[in-house]
């Protein structure tokens, strides 16, 4: 792969998740705006955006594989599924105690599954979009 490829996968990549964060980084400057820091990482909607970026790239990367003529291993096709799909629940989990009884450390923790949801948005991506090029 030359390197104008790879800065060309670069720039899909960094438009398909800015439009995925926008909606979020308004509501996060919303919540600034009437509210406190405090908030910000309390508010649950880190998870939430980190479930639906874990199942976009699970998507994405379980279509290009079957759309795919190269042969895949089905048990190590089943593990990175079985680990996305981890992700998902942890991420919906975290939501889910955010909304009942929030903590910092809770915050903290959806925010360690936010920044790991957004490394493998690319990390992922770039690997769906190889395999597509095959």
């Amino acid at each position: 792969m030359t390197p104008n490829e790879r800065k060309e996968i670069l720039a899909d990549l960094k438009s398909e998740y800015l439009y995925i964060i926008i909606p979020f980084i308004l509501l996060i400057l919303v919540k600034l705006h009437f509210s406190s820091w405090e908030e910000i990482i309390l508010s649950p909607d880190w998870s939430l955006v980190s479930a639906i970026i874990f199942g976009q790239i699970t998507s994405r990367i379980s279509r290009a594989i079957a759309n795919s003529s190269a042969k895949a291993s089905s048990s190590q096709f089943s593990w990175y599924t079985a680990k996305r799909f981890l992700f998902v629940v942890l991420a919906l989990a975290s939501y889910f105690g955010m909304l009942t009884k929030p903590t910092e450390e809770l915050g903290v923790v959806q925010l360690l599954i936010f920044a790991a949801a957004s490394f493998l948005h690319f990390r992922d991506g770039f690997t769906t979009k190889m395999i597509n090029k095959h």
